[in-house]
């Protein structure tokens, strides 16, 4: 197996076809009046939200926009762009009271201030602190400050899915979800977040690196294909992939097709020029993060 860009080359065409006409029999088997997508402006919710609409028509689909005070501003921008390019409804709720209610903003971090001044302070944080702060999220700590910064991240993503469902439930739509399995391979998702659960995946078989495909097949803006992917996981983070594991998401995806297809790591490290240690670290992600793919463990898994 030679490990270039070339295993990701699907037949976009039948590929969207084939989503399409998932989520329309799946709207229509749980008897739903339409669908909503809980929208940022990235690649994935934008992709997503574009298959919705060519599945069920306009009319039929809404975007919800789920802001909190300290998010990143530009997901309402490229929200409203992609809802302007389709012509789907979307709506604003903004999920700050919420959350400071629950106490999440009283974090050290969102007490800094404003958004640019709690990404300049995250920033000064060496890679491998960004790095062991997600892996702390995965494997558990025994630090109070971080499991505080971990529990404030997560619970912006946990009540956006509060909020989503709640939404749906009282109009009666279809929950579309946006996750897809570079993510979810590597535990890069908030376990019982908006990105981690909904009434159907449409693209959680694709790598990103085929997302990226379908998206330009569909018409998704090329502003928002070029966004880098920076979903507000934590503050200061523009590009989870880089920030956090070291590498750009095309070499992650290529390390996950290798080692899901059984090469061993030297092999993989060697085909793409890499560490084998930083392979191995990846190797090991899969499986630390088996839990946050497994929600609930019992005596039948």
């Amino acid at each position: 197996m030679i490990l270039t860009k070339d295993v990701f080359i699907i037949n976009c065409k039948a590929e969207s076809e084939k989503i399409e006409a998932f989520i329309h029999a799946k709207m229509l088997e749980l008897h739903r009046d339409g669908i909503v997508v809980a929208i940022s402006g990235g690649l994935d919710s934008s992709t997503v939200v574009g298959l919705c609409v060519r599945a069920v028509g306009k009319q039929k689909v809404t975007g919800l926009n789920l802001p909190e005070k300290n998010g990143n501003p530009d997901a309402l921008k490229f929200s409203h762009l992609m809802a302007g390019s389709l012509g789907f409804k979307t709506r604003t709720i903004d999920i700050s009271k919420i959350l400071t209610e629950l106490g999440t903003y009283k974090f050290v971090a969102d007490r800094i201030g404003s958004r640019v001044l709690i990404n300049r302070f995250i920033k000064k944080f060496p890679p491998e602190a960004k790095k062991a702060l997600f892996m702390d999220g995965i494997k558990g700590t025994k630090n109070s400050l971080v499991r505080q910064g971990i529990a404030s991240t997560y619970s912006k993503h946990r009540i956006r899915l509060v909020v989503t469902y709640k939404y749906a439930e009282e109009n009666n739509l279809l929950v579309v979800g946006c996750a897809h399995k570079s993510e979810d391979m590597l535990g890069l998702f908030s376990k019982f977040g908006v990105d981690d659960n909904a009434d159907v995946m449409p693209i959680k078989h694709l790598y990103r690196s085929q997302i990226l495909q379908i998206a330009r097949y569909i018409g998704v803006p090329e502003s928002i294909i070029r966004r880098t992917p920076n979903p507000d996981m934590f503050p200061g983070i523009e590009d989870k992939y880089c920030d956090v594991l070291g590498f750009p998401s095309d070499t992650i995806d290529l390390v996950l097709y290798g080692l899901e297809h059984s090469l061993p790591v030297e092999e993989v490290a060697a085909q793409l020029d890499l560490d084998p240690a930083k392979v191995q670290e990846i190797k090991e992600l899969i499986g630390l993060s088996d839990h946050m793919r497994n929600h609930s463990m019992s005596l039948m898994n």
